[in-house]
């Protein structure tokens, strides 16, 4: 036995198919949404459904690094599955939004937020992982209140589910993510803060001379923040507020999508030397072209540091060559230039 992916022209040829999906759209939104009702498994970490029958559907659930998804579909992980699955924890009548295991702010902003708006009903339970931040959960729930549903959470650990007469909406692309995000600005006002987006609490990617930074930017009426004190909410206001964005490459400039078009972004990146660090190049200057914003890499040289939380974390050999762990040291003539470009 082993799983049997169809892509989206079968699901609309084989009634079979198309009668396990239902097509949403959202209130105010331009996209429709395929979402799989009835009986599947899925695990924690990609939420990627495999029905009773071992079918799957790669083109509407696969999301990230696409290539964690060849697993799957090797014999070892069949024979384990099929071995197990009896055995697996189940829930019926949930909505699987899930959200990142590692709480990734970037992946549960782009990639799990945006299909909260494709439920038809007004009672549901959603599935999320176990680690999802407080105020990420309290975000869900302002999102079901303004649109009149009655939530309640049903937490996920790692590993896999079996969910029974549940719903899970497809994966959408990031051009119509970043869209949907971009509705959410409650309220859109005329674009003048200057922001400077701290990461001296974080464990990787702090300015090393951060100070002198600050001292330029304070002359320039910045305001400098730290994201972890603000609630979604309030991150969207700020953001939709900007004017300028100055940030170290951070999960943080995902709030970006929340942005008015026109708005500078500054981002202060590593050298990046490897393949596998694409994934991270191009995120936020990809929001920036969708949504029309003044996007600028300031590139920073990097600085070595020995941070045994992080390394605890990290696969040895990327902690070690990859700049993006690294600390970062920039020169503050090269962000005037940049700042006084349009000026």
């Amino acid at each position: 036995m082993k799983l049997i992916d169809y892509n989206n022209l079968d699901i609309k040829k084989q009634d079979n198919l198309s009668s396990k999906f239902q097509s949403v759209k959202g209130d105010n939104l331009n996209f429709t949404c395929n979402v799989l009702n009835g009986d599947f498994y899925l695990d924690t970490h990609n939420y990627y459904p495999i029905t009773d029958e071992l079918f799957t559907f790669s083109e509407l659930f696969m999301w990230g690094d696409t290539l964690k998804y060849n697993n799957f579909y090797k014999k070892d992980f069949i024979d384990n599955f099929n071995l197990n699955k009896k055995n697996f924890k189940s829930f019926s009548n949930t909505f699987i939004l899930g959200s990142s295991a590692q709480d990734n702010y970037y992946r549960n902003i782009i990639s799990f937020l945006p299909r909260i708006f494709y439920t038809n009903k007004k009672k549901i339970n959603i599935a999320i992982h176990r680690n999802t931040p407080n105020k990420f959960r309290n975000f869900i729930k302002t999102i079901c209140n303004k649109n009149k549903i009655e939530t309640k959470f049903i937490f996920l650990d790692d590993g896999f589910y079996k969910f029974k007469n549940s719903q899970i909406p497809q994966f959408l692309d990031q051009n119509n993510s970043i869209k949907i995000l971009n509705n959410l600005v409650f309220n859109k006002k005329g674009n003048k803060k200057r922001i400077y987006i701290s990461r001296q609490n974080c464990n990787y990617r702090n300015l090393v001379n951060e100070n002198d930074i600050l001292s330029y930017l304070t002359q320039l009426n910045f305001q400098i923040v730290d994201l972890n004190n603000f609630s979604i909410p309030d991150q969207i206001d700020l953001f939709s507020s900007a004017e300028i964005v100055i940030s170290p490459t951070s999960s943080g400039l995902v709030n970006t999508v929340f942005c008015q078009k026109g708005t500078k972004i500054i981002e202060i990146t590593p050298k990046y030397n490897n393949k596998y660090e694409d994934i991270f190049k191009n995120r936020y200057s990809s929001i920036s072209k969708i949504l029309g914003l003044d996007y600028f890499s300031l590139e920073a040289d990097s600085i070595n540091i020995d941070n045994n939380k992080s390394r605890r974390t990290i696969i040895p050999k990327i902690y070690d060559e990859s700049n993006y762990f690294k600390n970062l040291i920039v020169k503050v003539q090269k962000l005037k230039s940049i700042l006084n470009f349009n000026n």
